[in-house]
């Protein structure tokens, strides 16, 4: 029998929650009619127990309620901050003293590689060098000899050519000597050295080291990763439905889960136009405060304020939760409180955000609540007397 009353005060609460999704009447022969459809749901208080309770009735309150949204996501990295360091020629690295984690500054030597085709490398630009001055000169003298017609035109052009290609030929070797931080025009026979100097071209610091000493890299090979700390990111994941309630300047707070106290104001700097295959899509926010000890590819979880909606509110003391879900007493108007007493219907409700004491009904429409009272201050003395009318 008790299980029989409980089902039927469940449906009893369904019921009226589809009911209280139309809009609201002060018809006093549909209230009465409603309120005899849901018996289980229905509490009787007399004034003596309404003021012993300190119960109050009060209407929902229309306000400007903050939206928040709970996020996850990663510290990112723009492209232009995040460095890969390669050897262009490879070699076998001979010295690093780098690990993750490690500051470097800009023009630091953070590694040293050698290889034998470095010292060939030297040796061809020398050779090359000496050449073209050989050919410069022999070209000063087959052009005097030309004028003079000491000679055939076609040595001297034959001349010309070998000077121009030679010419090429340093040039080029100049350049890769270049890219591996050796100065062609301070090299000699006296200063050929076997091994070379890398350096970080910015201020940062290390995010990955994937060689060791004495490994031979491919000029495809990254050696580290150094990161600009003055740009990170975090790229927090939206999904679809609610990626249009945000715009540009949403401000919101993050922090790592191993530091749920350590928290950093970020603003949403872009949006992305897309979703992917799991309907989400990405924030970019930017940090207001410069992240120290975030580094690319942490995890975060981010609190994001949203525009202001205005909302039905009630007071927080007026909500009641029980078997799982959240209720209002409703007060039914359709008697005289002085006759029958004060009748109150159990009414479910979705809450959203408590403000300054006031909790928000999102999926309620103002026009249709704005004649309910919901008693306040002291619900869970209702529900206690409800439970025990059902239990009888």
């Amino acid at each position: 029998m008790h299980t029989l009353r409980l089902l039927s005060f469940l449906l009893a609460a369904s019921t009226l929650l589809a009911a209280c999704s139309h809009e609201a009447t002060t018809d006093q022969a549909s209230s009465a009619n409603n309120s005899t459809a849901s018996a289980d749901s229905i509490v009787v208080l007399s004034d003596v127990e309404i003021k012993n309770a300190g119960i109050d009735f009060i209407q929902p309150v229309v306000k400007d309620i903050s939206d928040e949204i709970t996020l996850n996501g990663e510290v990112d990295v723009p492209p232009q901050n995040l460095i890969s360091i390669s050897c262009p020629l490879g070699g076998f690295l001979k010295y690093t003293h780098l690990l993750p984690g490690d500051h470097v500054k800009k023009g630091e030597v953070i590694a040293t590689l050698e290889d034998p085709q470095f010292i060939q490398l030297q040796q061809d630009y020398l050779t090359a060098r000496a050449r073209l001055q050989f050919l410069k000169q022999e070209l000063e003298r087959q052009q005097a000899l030309s004028e003079t017609q000491a000679t055939s035109l076609k040595n001297y052009q034959q001349t010309l050519r070998d000077y121009e290609m030679e010419k090429i030929q340093m040039e080029a070797l100049a350049r890769k000597l270049r890219l591996i931080h050796i100065h062609p025009e301070q090299l000699s026979d006296s200063t050929i050295q076997s091994t070379i100097r890398l350096y970080s071209p910015i201020d940062g610091y290390i995010a990955r080291v994937n060689v060791n000493i004495g490994k031979y890299v491919m000029p495809t090979d990254v050696l580290f990763d150094i990161v600009d700390p003055r740009d990170l990111h975090a790229a927090m994941t939206v999904f679809q439905e609610d990626i249009n309630r945000f715009r540009i300047g949403t401000r919101g707070e993050v922090y790592t889960t191993s530091q749920p106290d350590r928290q950093y104001p970020v603003e949403v700097v872009l949006i992305t136009r897309n979703v992917d295959s799991n309907r989400t899509g990405i924030l970019h926010c930017h940090f207001l405060k410069s992240p120290d000890r975030l580094l690319p590819g942490m995890y975060l979880t981010g609190t994001f304020t949203l525009a202001e909606q205005r909302q039905v509110t009630v007071p927080e003391d007026a909500v009641v939760h029980y078997q799982g879900k959240d209720y209002v007493f409703i007060q039914d108007t359709s008697t005289p409180a002085s006759k029958t007493g004060y009748r109150l219907v159990l009414t479910p409700v979705q809450i959203g955000k408590t403000e300054n004491g006031w909790v928000a009904l999102p999926n309620v429409d103002s026009t249709k609540w704005k004649n309910y009272r919901v008693a306040a201050h002291n619900a869970f003395a209702i529900l206690g007397k409800m439970k025990n009318k059902i239990e009888d």
